[in-house]
């Protein structure tokens, strides 16, 4: 109660100096009013200055409560000021946890999401391979009987089997995508022989125009790792590469290590990522390629691959000018070092 109390009468302390500054006015000007008298009053100079003597008093009295009341005034003034800048400052910082935590909340619900589409995709992947088995492999045997006596019939049963044979590369992206690396495909890896190994594979895809540069620093280092995973990794990488050069342009390959992890950096001289569509390229079935061009699995198969191996990737790209992925990954996949293997 007592505390009520005080805090009712702190909200009419900023009108005391308004208070005595008009009060100090009102009473300059009757004091002033009461010297004009005076000296209509009294003829001689003793006498007036007898009757001035008590009012000059009163006007350096009243003027000193004016005074103080005009600086009580500024100092209110800059108290208040200061508490509205605060309180500014409180409500942007409160503004800022609202923005953050409704950022989080749409990340959560995003890879609850990505969680959901992992586990129906791991369970409805083997049996969509169930059915694309019997379908490539009867396309296959049709084939076979058929030869190129019918080549209109042979044309469509070979149509089959290359649509088969597609649906059956996106369901195994989509079952790559969602499954864990297991600890018994986990193997010492030479860094760089990988680099070389996935530009064999991937060279068929590589544009004409297109110069490859590599600059390996990893040839006698070993990391733990899965390496049909990073291959994969490396390749969709590479291949998105040659596709943003379809022109021309160099793609350089690098890698290099320190004491704790092993990188590598896949660039090219291609047309660039837009700055809008970087936060969603890791996205499953993100893409902006036309259709029947890409099915947007490549770059987060690369990023699961990267956080599988307790690892990070890294994208920095400038429209016209180029794209470079760098992934950094940990010399020891594993706690457990392998026997008889140095690293």
């Amino acid at each position: 109660m007592k505390q009520m109390k005080s805090d009712k009468w702190k909200r009419f302390l900023p009108l005391l100096p308004v208070v005595m500054i008009a009060a100090g006015v009102v009473m300059v000007i009757h004091t002033l009013k009461k010297c004009e008298q005076a000296i209509l009053i009294h003829e001689s100079h003793e006498a007036l200055l007898a009757a001035l003597k008590p009012e000059a008093f009163s006007l350096l009295a009243y003027g000193s409560a004016i005074v103080i009341g005009v600086g009580l005034l500024l100092i209110v003034g800059i108290r208040l000021v200061s508490r509205s800048h605060r309180e500014i400052r409180a409500l942007r910082r409160k503004n800022e946890a609202m923005e953050q935590l409704n950022r989080q909340t749409r990340e959560l619900a995003h890879h609850q999401r990505l969680e959901t589409i992992g586990t129906l995709t791991s369970s409805i992947a083997h049996e969509f391979n169930n059915l694309l088995t019997p379908i490539m492999g009867y396309s296959l045997m049709a084939l076979e009987r058929v030869g190129e006596e019918d080549p209109e019939l042979y044309d469509g049963l070979l149509e089959i089997y290359g649509a088969s044979q597609k649906a059956k590369t996106i369901i195994s992206r989509l079952s790559d995508l969602s499954r864990k690396n297991s600890d018994a495909c986990i193997r010492m890896v030479s860094p760089d022989e990988l680099v070389r190994k996935t530009l064999d594979v991937a060279a068929p895809a590589k544009p004409e125009p297109v110069e490859i540069r590599l600059n390996l620093n990893c040839w006698e280092q070993r990391i733990q790792a899965n390496e049909l995973s990073l291959s994969q990794m490396l390749l969709n990488l590479i291949l998105n590469s040659f596709q943003a050069m379809a022109d021309g342009g160099v793609l350089s390959v690098e890698t290099r290590f320190d004491e704790d992890t092993v990188c590598f950096q896949v660039t090219d001289t291609g047309c660039g990522i837009p700055e809008d569509v970087l936060p969603h390229i890791f996205d499953p079935f993100f893409t902006t390629k036309t259709e029947g061009a890409g099915t947007g699995l490549g770059l987060a198969i690369a990023a699961q691959v990267a956080e599988d191996h307790r690892g990070t990737i890294h994208v920095d790209s400038r429209v016209g000018q180029g794209t470079a992925f760098t992934v950094t990954l940990p010399r020891t996949f594993d706690t457990k070092e392998p026997e008889n293997t140095k690293s």
